[in-house]
């Protein structure tokens, strides 16, 4: 990202204008921004003090939203948000309504609406684009994981939230994409939807149309009761908006995914609706932006490291710069081909960027350099010759290369949670031909270790015992995980062990058999199974040292618990006093019972909490005859049918 001009404040009113306008285009047409969030709503605010009345302040969005696909017309405008920068101005809007606030984070990826006809069917999904209308991407959104594509029928509704890739999955890539939100972005642009589904894109809930609520957080109950996932969220009084804010922005490294605020609602619809809506933004909410983490630096060298699939990645050292209250001299690169389509040099004046847990990374070249960058003739780890191999180089050993063996033996022992076996031990035992592969792990004796330097015999107790409380059981999932088969990470394993149960029914699929199933395509279902026939030979050795594999025992169908309350289903109104609304839920589940979404005739109970107000649900469970519980009558009744269980 470039930085704004040092002249920049004094810009008038057309320039100011023009400059949005432009940033505009990049953003939503290019997803290729040069400029940073923060630096964005710094000539956004600016512009608002100059000419509040500029016509782009109302149109934020693509210029053209239907260049990339066909045009969907929202059936609700998709407004923006207001934002605030500091605890001042957030409290100024919060004045403005009565009642409790919803905090949740801003998630940095894609705004996307998502409609289902009234027998459950999702029959559309499209993009933000310019608020009034999107871009039509059914197909991709279909083949995300967490996304219903049938719900329980009822009524035509909609439901918003926002489209992202986790890091865990985007530090899984390898380095093949700049950032996780652009990336989010190309993959719902993807023509083939088994190309977009193999980047592992998931979706947050954010709001729900069509049905009829009281609260924001009725929505999330009834989202997460419907098979989607909504997005954290939180009550909080007007005391705790800046607690809570700062620690989203504490959290941030350890979040899977990434943001670029916090946002805070009024709970209340009948509050929203008395406030209702601008042009360009709901009344209603704001997100509280965090700054920019960005800076100017110097690139001065590139070093290679190299990953367990032998992919030579260049990594930038830099003239120090602090992001994130941190000293940075190093940032990704990505690949070669980043390099490359940056026309990246060195002496190059770049700006550095740090989001969330990602480690530093190259966002723009604000000037070239004066030394051209090549890519390495021979690997730097075992001088084996390097080939270009498109956007990527790689290491030509055939995996019979150091740096290699280390990066496949410590993600085997980090799937494993086999303490102990840091980078450092890991370099001297493969130096020392002691570890070669995983197998190797298994034969390890203390004796053996206690003869290199700094190794005692406590520690090489403990590493062998490490080993062996691995070796007695390792969970299915785990097991796959560990072996290291490009695409087969957490989720991907996760599925296969739920489906096939057996280690020996995995190695039994057929590739038709395998993208019959959720999150595969054709091209992940092949790329996993040749990965495991390659594998073949490693899983053999495993199971002859006597690793256990331990069958996966999800329930295949995990119907209602059998129970007291079975047969029964209970919805809840107003604030629990005794526990939060999700404890009872779950308590009620545990005993055989249901956790409704919504007050209808088949409801057995509508239970009152003891704090704030019941609102319509309970005028409607009177009206239809549902029994109503108070809360202290709930809790009598919840811990009978435990006393019986």
């Amino acid at each position: 990202m470039q930085p704004l001009p040092s002249n920049w404040e004094t810009w008038d009113a057309d320039r100011l204008e023009a400059e949005v306008r432009g940033h505009n285009a990049r953003y939503w047409d290019d997803a290729a921004p040069t400029i940073s969030d923060y630096d964005y709503d710094r000539l956004v605010e600016r512009l608002k003090a100059v000419n509040p009345n500029a016509a782009v302040l109302q149109a934020m969005g693509p210029s053209d939203a239907t260049r990339a696909g066909n045009a969907v017309t929202h059936q609700n405008p998709m407004l923006s948000l207001d934002k605030a920068y500091d605890e001042d101005a957030l409290l100024k809007w919060a004045d403005k309504f009565e009642g409790l606030l919803v905090m949740t984070p801003k998630i940095d990826g894609v705004a996307c609406s998502i409609r289902y006809d009234a027998t459950g069917h999702l029959v559309v999904a499209a993009t933000r684009g310019n608020g009034i209308t999107g871009e039509d991407i059914t197909a991709n959104v279909m083949r995300i994981a967490n996304v219903p594509t049938q719900i329980e029928a009822g009524q035509a509704l909609e439901v918003r939230g926002e489209v992202y890739l986790p890091m865990a999955r985007f530090r899984e890539l390898e380095g093949q994409f700049a950032n996780p939100r652009n990336t989010a972005a190309g993959a719902l642009k993807q023509k083939d939807p088994d190309k977009s589904a193999q980047v592992g894109l998931r979706f947050f809930l954010y709001d729900v149309y069509g049905v009829e609520f009281d609260t924001e957080i009725h929505k999330f109950e009834w989202a997460a009761a419907h098979g989607f996932s909504p997005v954290e969220h939180e009550l909080v009084r007007r005391d705790q908006v800046q607690e809570g804010y700062e620690r989203y922005v504490a959290r941030r490294a350890d979040l899977d995914f990434e943001i670029d605020g916090v946002v805070f609602k009024a709970d209340d619809l009948d509050e929203q609706r008395r406030l209702g809506a601008t042009a360009h933004h709901p009344r209603y909410a704001i997100a509280y932006k965090l700054q920019g983490d960005s800076a100017p630096t110097i690139l001065e060298d590139v070093e290679w490291s190299v990953s367990r699939n032998g992919v030579l990645t260049p990594v930038g050292i830099v003239a120090p710069v602090k992001l994130s209250g941190a000293v940075v001299t190093r940032i990704s690169l990505a690949n070669w081909g980043l390099v490359k389509a940056k026309g990246l040099s060195l002496g190059a004046e770049v700006v550095a960027m740090r989001r969330g847990g990602v480690i530093p990374y190259l966002e723009a070249v604000v000037k070239p350099g004066d030394r051209e960058i090549h890519p390495p003739s021979n690997c730097p780890a075992c001088d084996s010759p390097a080939e270009v191999d498109g956007d990527f180089v790689r290491c030509t050993s055939g995996g019979d290369c150091g740096a290699q063996r280390i990066g496949v033996l410590s993600h085997f022992a980090k799937a494993l949670e086999i303490e102990g076996f840091g980078e450092i031990w890991l370099t001297t035992l493969v130096s020392a031909g002691v570890l070669h592969d995983p197998v190797d792990f298994f034969a390890l004796k203390a004796e053996r270790l206690t003869q290199f330097d700094r190794m005692g015999e406590t520690l090489a107790n403990k590493l062998v015992a490490e080993v062996e409380k691995v070796k007695a059981g390792v969970p299915l999932a785990t097991f796959l995980k560990a072996l290291g088969v490009p695409g087969l990470g957490k989720t991907a394993s996760g599925t296969l062990a739920a489906h096939y149960r057996t280690l020996e029914a995995v190695r039994a699929a057929t590739p038709e058999q395998v993208v019959a199933l959720p999150k595969f395509g054709e091209l992940l279902a092949a790329q996993v199974l040749e990965g495991l026939a390659a594998k073949a030979d490693l899983i053999d050795r495993l199971l002859a040292v006597g690793v256990v594999v331990q069958p996966d025992e999800t329930p295949a169908d995990a119907g209602p618990t059998d129970g007291p309350l079975n047969g029964q289903s209970f919805l809840f109104t107003a604030t629990l006093a005794a526990m939060k609304r999700g404890d009872a839920q779950d308590r009620v589940k545990a005993l055989g019972g249901e956790a409704a979404a919504g007050v209808s005739k088949k409801l057995t109970y509508l239970v009152v909490g003891a704090e704030g107000k019941a609102g319509s649900k309970l005028t409607k469970a009177e009206k239809m005859g549902v029994k109503v519980l108070q809360e202290d009558e709930f809790i009598a009744l919840l811990e009978a049918a435990e006393a019986e269980a």
